[in-house]
């Protein structure tokens, strides 16, 4: 019997498989569903992440910025192709930036809860989202975005209609699927799993070539369309890749990710713009960006990745890197880390950009800085020399004796000094700076009787381009001021003022006074000097010839008067010598001229006179020097002179003959027996005179011969330390008829010098000094003195170059001393003497300085080294007032002219100390030694008994 289809066991197999399928289907279906809805909402919620992270990526800078125009064109860009239904961005604040594809007068849904939607089977058309901007860890603003799922729920959608197509289909048709589940099924079924098995292009399974409207047929349709789908899906993933890298790789600077150990996980490609290396080379490299590290900055970069890998951030971290090519640049790293959507470290977050421009820029303005800080700290320091100048200059004003005054160009004082108030007498209280100098000068209570300073003002205009000196000012108070105008200019020239300076000469009108009468009186005694007497002798000759007048010259000295002063000393004889004087000043009428000639000579000029009146007064001042009275010591002293008179024109006929006479007349008298007078007899100054010559002449040729002269040294010390400075040579001659008796100079010299054998004397001495200097290398500097025919002698200072040569002796050790008076008697010959002698590198020395008084203004034409003040100053210095002025005088001025001062015949403590107080430099004297022949500095002892 004929089982009924529906009662078989294939029919009731079938029916129940079709109950089972059908429930196993109608769960499927479900389950699908529900599994779609779950895997659309998981892929919509990983999507709305990776979104979150891009946008966040991508408006974090700007809103870091608060640039959001560059905010609202990336929305635009983003919203569209992304499938994003609506974009709307906050700031801070909440205030909306930048929205599109939603009202904003709408209020926004909250956002959704994937974990609520999961599990529901319902896919809402648009998921909303919220993501916060933030930039290394803090938030500058909020995005909220709907993301749409219509294309994924329609792809859900299809997916299950197909999947219940196919159901339905299988329920139909599964009699005959399980009737021809045979051959028919299975190979089906295998050809549709082979073709499962073999991936086509980009690894997905290849598409299966539909032959059949079946059930395996739809499902290879299935199949096809579902990979079709995931092609499609993953060419959307990797356009949004490209779109991504495309945004990381064409930054401008290197961005990179560095994982927790410190490895290099990605890169983009601006590194090799940066760098010059490719991304596979950074990848490949340890612990990039490290090894673009220059090696002395490896270390400090290395501490600096071990501290920002330890979850910090950091920003414009600044080091030496160096490029593929060896060219070293700034890099600027600044990091922040990263975390996934759990929370879980991932690295850190690295940007790396060339600093180099900035850096230059940045060094470029602390040079700049720099610079100006200098140029600041140079014109401080300008300014405070300029202020220091100013002081010093102030001060240095203030301390002059001198006053200064400055005037602008409409003679308004500009400045002035305590010493111009002081000359003037202007109280310290009255303003002076900024008023016309006529009205200051007109109102100082010190000022000259009659002093009209408007035509003294017109004059200095008129002699712009010159120094103005009006003379002299007697103030009110008595003192002698001179004043001086100097024009002042500029750099360009222009005259910006001038410059009156006052000075207080009193003192030197004083001292020009005194040394005026000086140079015409005797310092001792107060009569007239040689020089005073010679100019008067011319004046009174020429008178006496022009008249038809006699003229008679009365030469008279002290006999003996040597023995006084070598057995009481210089004191006494200066003494005795101002007695005489004044005893015989008594004896002189007005017209007559009474004069000191030196030492202990005396000379009277009488005009217009006869025999008669000469012998009268010759008698009576040969009586009158022997009725002085004189105590020395209690002792009584007499004295006498021997007096010689010669006449014009009986006589002579000029003026050196009548001298020469008048002293020959008095030798006259000298040997008649002393204590009278005679007039001049040429028949006995003929015959002795000539005999003497002869006879000092032989006796100083056998000296100069037979080795006759010997020298004598006096020291001359430093005044302050009296310490040698160095040695005087004085010539003695040996007395042959009297072995170890010396002759003085004063005996033999005078002869020598009138018959020419004085220059044999001085090259003598001038050989035997430098001998002398060559044998003993200690011996300090020796003086010696020249005569004044030696100024006739063109060939000395040769002489004495070639002697130093020859005994290899400093020209320096060597002093030459010239005679003041015989050098100024013949300035043109002793200028030239004493230029050749400091041409050979001698020392020159100026002796008897003041003794000519004449000479100095003429002190300036005579290029000495040293002047030897004369020594009637020195004798009677604490005592004699003026011989004080005068020496403080003579050593100021030597010492402003640059020369040094010798003091001779110093014989006592107090003279001594006088002198060191008016600043003598030197000093020599019987105080301090005596000439010896064998002085102990020529030995190297230098200091005196007395230091």
């Amino acid at each position: 019997m004929q089982v009924p289809f529906f009662r078989t066991l294939r029919a009731r197999l079938i029916l129940a498989i079709l109950v089972v399928q059908s429930l196993v289907l109608a769960v499927l279906l479900a389950n699908v569903n529900r599994v779609w809805s779950d895997m659309v909402l998981r892929a919509t919620e990983v999507r709305v992440e990776e979104l979150a992270r891009l946008l966040n990526a991508a408006l974090a800078p700007p809103m870091a910025s608060l640039d959001y125009a560059p905010a609202a064109e990336l929305l635009d860009s983003m919203r569209t192709p992304e499938g994003i239904d609506y974009l709307v961005l906050f700031d801070r604040q909440g205030k909306v930036v930048a929205a599109r594809g939603w009202d904003v007068g709408t209020a926004l849904p909250p956002p959704d809860q994937f974990s609520t939607l999961s599990g529901s089977g319902n896919i809402p058309p648009v998921v909303h989202a919220s993501s916060e901007i933030k930039l290394a860890g803090q938030q500058y603003g909020l995005l909220r975005f709907g993301v749409s799922t219509e294309l994924l729920g329609e792809s859900a959608d299809r997916i299950l209609w197909q999947s219940a197509t196919v159901i339905a289909t299988g329920a139909g048709v599964s009699a005959l699927v399980l009737a021809l589940l045979g051959f028919w099924l299975t190979r089906r079924l295998y050809r549709l799993m082979d073709a499962a098995d073999q991936p086509g292009q980009n690894g997905l399974p290849q598409l299966i070539a539909i032959d059949g409207e079946d059930e395996v047929s739809a499902l290879a349709e299935r199949f096809n369309q579902m990979s079709t789908g995931i092609q499609e899906r993953l060419d959307a993933l990797k356009k949004n890749e490209e779109k991504f890298l495309a945004i990381a790789d064409y930054t401008y600077g290197v961005e990179l990710w560095l994982n927790p150990a410190g490895e290099l996980v990605w890169v983009n490609a601006s590194v090799t713009r940066l760098t010059g290396y490719t991304v596979k080379e950074c990848m490949e490299m340890r612990y990039f960006p490290l090894p673009l590290a220059t090696l002395d900055e490896r270390g400090r970069v290395s501490d600096t990745l071990k501290q920002a890998l330890g979850g910090t951030a950091g920003q414009d971290f600044e080091f030496r890197a160096m490029r593929r090519d060896g060219k070293t640049f700034w890099a600027a790293m600044s990091w922040q880390p990263i975390y996934d959507g759990s929370a879980n470290y991932l690295g850190i977050r690295a940007s790396v950009q060339d600093n180099s421009q900035l850096k230059e820029d940045r060094l470029a303005m602390k040079r700049a800085v720099y610079e100006l800080q200098q140029s600041q700290a140079l014109n401080q320091t300008y300014l405070a020399r300029a202020e220091s100048e100013r002081s010093r200059l102030s001060a240095l004003l203030s301390a002059m004796r001198f006053g200064v005054l400055f005037v602008d160009t409409d003679n308004l004082v500009v400045f002035h000094n305590p010493a111009f108030r002081s000359l003037w007498l202007i109280d310290d209280s009255t303003l002076i700076v900024g008023k016309p100098i006529g009205q200051v000068l007109q109102s100082a209570l010190n000022r000259p009787a009659a002093y009209d300073f408007a035509t003294l003002l017109e004059a200095s205009e008129s002699m712009a381009a010159m120094d103005v000196y009006p003379g002299d000012l007697t103030m009110n108070d008595g003192r002698i001021v001179t004043q001086h105008c100097y024009t002042v200019r500029d750099e360009q020239a222009y005259i910006t003022g001038r410059l009156w300076v006052y000075e207080d000469v009193t003192q030197e009108h004083f001292l020009n006074e005194r040394m005026v009468f000086l140079a015409e009186r005797d310092a001792l005694t107060g009569l007239h000097n040689r020089h005073a007497f010679q100019e008067q002798l011319e004046r009174m000759l020429a008178e006496a010839e022009r008249n038809q007048e006699n003229l008679a010259v009365l030469y008279f000295d002290l006999d003996e008067f040597k023995y006084v002063n070598d057995t009481f000393g210089h004191g006494v004889g200066d003494d005795l010598l101002k007695r005489v004087a004044e005893e015989i000043s008594g004896q002189v009428r007005r017209n007559e001229f009474f004069a000191r000639q030196g030492g202990d000579e005396f000379a009277i000029l009488v005009p217009n006179c006869n025999e008669t009146d000469i012998n009268y007064l010759a008698t009576r001042i040969v009586a009158t020097v022997a009725g002085i009275q004189f105590n020395v010591d209690g002792q009584p002293l007499r004295l006498s002179s021997s007096l010689g008179v010669a006449m014009y024109p009986l006589h002579a006929e000029s003026a050196e003959d009548l001298v020469a006479h008048a002293d020959t007349a008095m030798y006259q008298a000298k040997s008649a027996g002393k204590a009278t007078w005679r007039m001049y007899q040429a028949e006995r100054d003929a015959s002795r005179e000539m005999v003497n010559r002869l006879t000092w002449n032989e006796r100083i040729q056998q000296a100069l011969e037979n080795d006759g002269l010997v020298l004598y040294f006096q020291g001359i010390y430093e005044a302050a330390t009296r310490e040698v400075a160095h040695l005087e040579a004085l010539v003695r001659m040996k007395d042959p008829n009297n072995p170890g008796q010396i002759i003085p100079p004063g005996h033999f010299i005078p002869h020598a010098e009138k018959s020419g054998k004085i220059l044999d004397i001085d090259r003598w001495v001038i050989r035997k000094a430098i001998s002398m200097l060559a044998e003993h290398p200690s011996m300090p500097s020796v003086a010696v003195n020249i005569s004044g025919r030696s100024f006739d002698e063109t060939s000395l200072p040769e002489y004495i170059r070639t002697q130093l040569e020859e005994a290899h002796v400093e020209p320096a050790r060597l002093m030459v001393e010239l005679t003041e008076t015989a050098a100024v008697s013949d300035m043109r010959d002793a200028q030239r003497f004493i230029e050749a002698l400091r041409n050979t590198g001698c020392t020159v020395c100026l002796d008897d300085f003041g003794a000519g008084f004449s000479s100095f203004a003429y002190l300036k034409h005579l290029k000495a080294h040293v002047l030897k003040i004369d020594g009637l100053f020195i004798r009677d210095l604490p005592r004699d007032h003026d011989s004080q002025i005068f020496v403080k005088g003579m050593a100021s001025i030597a010492r402003d002219m640059g020369k040094q001062t010798v003091a001779e015949f110093v014989e006592d403590e107090e003279t001594l100390r006088m002198l060191v107080e008016f600043g003598v430099d030197m000093v020599q004297g019987y105080y301090l030694d005596k000439p010896s022949p064998d002085h102990p500095a020529i030995h190297g002892l230098m200091r005196s008994s007395h230091a």
